[in-house]
């Protein structure tokens, strides 16, 4: 979090920062700012006007990671190069899973049915049971338990993410 004294919130970040997000309530703001692709995601509270601007990390479980992120801000300020963050993104085989996900919510919403999603997607080598085997089979409840996953990370799930390290 990011405490400034200016009557209106700025972030003292070098030209080249794009916003991507921002939301305000109250005196606090938040937001996603990037250069090229280096994310940094803000918190910017205001304080009184006789305060200096500072960083307040609280001291809790996330510690190691503000104090990263803390640093990353640090060089951004300064203007040193970031390149992207890799402790802030999943592992590769979370991150396909993620994709994968996406991918059967996005074929939900187009109206594809679970059978052609198991096929299309979950089971894209496998060839297409009949109807009376695809009732019955392994394909069928592993591409129901996805698509109750892909449902409940898209309802609100997803902010899960932000706490995972």
């Amino acid at each position: 979090m990011l405490a400034t004294a200016n009557t209106e919130i700025t972030v003292p970040l070098l030209p080249g920062f794009d916003r991507l997000a921002e939301v305000c309530f109250g005196t606090d703001c938040h937001m996603v700012v990037a250069k090229g692709d280096a994310r940094l995601r803000l918190c910017i509270q205001m304080s009184p006007a006789h305060a200096h601007d500072c960083l307040i990390i609280p001291y809790d479980n996330h510690l190691a990671a503000r104090l990263r992120s803390a640093a990353r801000f640090e060089k951004a300020v300064h203007g040193r190069r970031l390149g992207p963050d890799r402790t802030a993104s999943p592992p590769a085989y979370r991150r396909a899973r993620l994709v994968l996900l996406l991918a059967i919510h996005d074929g939900l919403e187009a109206g594809v049915s679970a059978r052609d999603l198991a096929f299309g997607l979950v089971f894209a080598r496998h060839q297409p049971l009949s109807g009376a085997a695809w009732k019955s089979s392994d394909e069928r409840r592993h591409t129901l338990r996805l698509i109750a996953e892909a449902r409940r990370m898209v309802n609100g799930g997803y902010r899960t993410l932000l706490l995972r390290g």
